[in-house]
């Protein structure tokens, strides 16, 4: 047990540096197979997304397949944000306003698992997503599922209708 956690706690202060990709089982032979549109209204970070804001934080960066992911909760106590990204597509995270050990990333076929630590600032990573017509999220604050109201979206700070929730390519219109 001890062996582990040793192992675990090594492997995750290398991953809170590093860019794990993943892939789902789908393949990706060509962009010409890869799902056409844009994402949908997703664009700009919402004004919530600051520390202390006790939940997540999701957004694109202008009109790209890049998202941040950020977590935060309110005060100094240790709040544990885990949780798994999943997509059709190919999925790279490189972590973002991390302390030491703070993050932990593991594949797991097309998902992407995370563990971090906040104690009241921001932490998280961003996301590139590749050939892919979703991206799902499922976060949990303490081991219970954050709500609705729990998480912003985009600049004009939308909740989602439930979690987790999953933001969609919207296909392009002929």
């Amino acid at each position: 047990m001890l062996r582990r956690l040793c192992c675990t706690a090594l492997v995750g202060g290398f991953l809170s540096v590093a860019t794990i990709g993943v892939a789902s089982s789908a393949p990706v032979a060509g962009a010409t197979e890869c799902p056409s549109g844009s994402w949908s209204d997703t664009v700009g970070r919402p004004s919530e997304a600051v520390p202390g804001m006790s939940g997540a934080a999701v957004w694109r960066v202008a009109d790209t397949n890049r998202f941040r992911f950020r977590v935060s909760e309110a005060g100094t106590d240790l709040a544990r944000f885990r949780g798994t990204i999943s997509t059709d597509g190919v999925l790279v995270a490189t972590g973002r306003h991390l302390e030491g050990g703070d993050l932990v990333l593991q594949r797991d076929g097309d998902r992407l698992h995370f563990a971090l630590r906040n104690r009241g600032g921001v932490d998280g990573f961003d996301l590139s997503v590749h050939c892919a017509s979703y991206v799902r999220f499922n976060v949990r604050m303490n081991g219970t599922q954050l709500s609705p109201d729990q998480v912003v979206i985009g600049a004009d700070s939308a909740h989602p209708s439930a979690t987790p929730f999953q933001i969609d390519k919207v296909a392009a219109t002929p």
